[in-house]
């Protein structure tokens, strides 16, 4: 398998026009009394640090690192496991290099990280200062060029592992992998892009955070100037037979697209009461609009409990003013 070359990649960019996961012909919620929003602290929660330093011994990568075409080259986001017994730090950025004898020249360079994309939720930053047992972190590697030049009469034989090492001499981890970039320029090392460690994405839960049936809809068009507040209402609309509690609070995502980040915060629980079969609850919203945000339609992606499974989930269009 790591002969092959690396499949094509496309990617589908999400635009959004205007559409949600709830009708807009009665426009529920439009007016009236809202659940507040509140300043409620990011999720997950910031980590204290740890003083402890991860060491190669108790890491892991599971599995194959798993590259995605990139140009002529690859990609990937991988992922390392805490296998210790207890929590340690694990930052900065590693040395990379394909495990082979002979071959091309390698050599490294940095790299930005690889940002997380809506619907996705990564640990805070903070967890990197205190990775505990059984998480993981990440780190994103870039390949191109291996020349690697076939000898007659002799079995192409690709590198053996992707060996990651820390910094500080703390060790190595080698890892799988399951593909080999093409060859650009046999007069050219092989590049190697490595970024700093990162928070890896957050795994949802497999739960919902209630067992109604619930849509969402933002009535209206919201409009906002570039660097101001966007506040628009979210209303939840329970079309089941039983009542949507939120005894179980669940955090919310949302991303201003393309210019915004990944937010997730936790809902205005206290103020919010059940939902009753065919009854809605309108909650008050509010996103920052990034000074670079095009002027005119732009989408807003907003989904409810992005750590469980069977939320509802919205896309829908605002528009960004001078």
């Amino acid at each position: 398998m790591h002969a092959r070359p690396l499949l094509p990649l496309v990617l589908l960019l999400a635009v959004a026009a205007g559409c949600d996961s709830g009708s807009k012909k009665a426009q529920p919620g439009a007016t009236g009394p809202a659940v507040p929003w509140t300043p409620a602290p990011p999720q997950p929660p910031e980590r204290a640090p740890v003083s402890r330093l991860c060491r190669a011994d108790s890491l892991a990568v599971r599995g194959e690192v798993k590259f995605v075409s990139r140009l002529q080259g690859g990609i990937a986001l991988v992922s390392i496991w805490n296998t210790g017994k207890r929590a340690c730090r694990l930052t900065g950025r590693p040395r990379v290099r394909l495990v082979h004898k002979g071959g091309p020249v390698q050599m490294q360079r940095a790299i930005p990280t690889t940002p997380s994309n809506f619907p996705e939720v990564a640990y805070p930053a903070s967890s990197l200062l205190a990775l505990r047992p059984g998480e993981p972190a990440a780190v994103t590697v870039s390949w191109d060029n291996w020349c690697d030049l076939k000898v007659p009469g002799k079995p192409h034989v690709p590198p053996s592992a992707l060996r990651i090492t820390l910094p500080a001499g703390r060790g190595s981890v080698d890892a799988d992998y399951n593909a080999v970039p093409p060859c650009l320029d046999p007069k050219s090392p092989s590049m190697l892009g490595v970024s700093r460690f990162q928070p890896a994405l957050a795994p949802r839960r497999g739960r919902p955070w209630s067992d109604a049936f619930v849509r969402a809809s933002v009535p209206g068009v919201p409009h906002a100037k570039r660097g101001g507040i966007l506040r628009f209402r979210v209303v939840l609309r329970n079309r089941s037979t039983i009542a949507a509690s939120f005894e179980r609070c669940p955090a919310y995502v949302q991303q201003l697209v393309p210019a915004g980040k990944v937010e997730v915060y936790e809902l205005n629980c206290r103020a919010a009461h059940p939902i009753e079969p065919g009854k809605s609850l309108a909650f008050a919203m509010q996103v920052r609009v990034p000074r670079g945000s095009p002027l005119g339609p732009n989408g807003l992606f907003w989904e409810l409990d992005p750590f469980g499974i069977g939320a509802p989930r919205l896309h829908t269009r605002v528009v960004v003013m001078r």
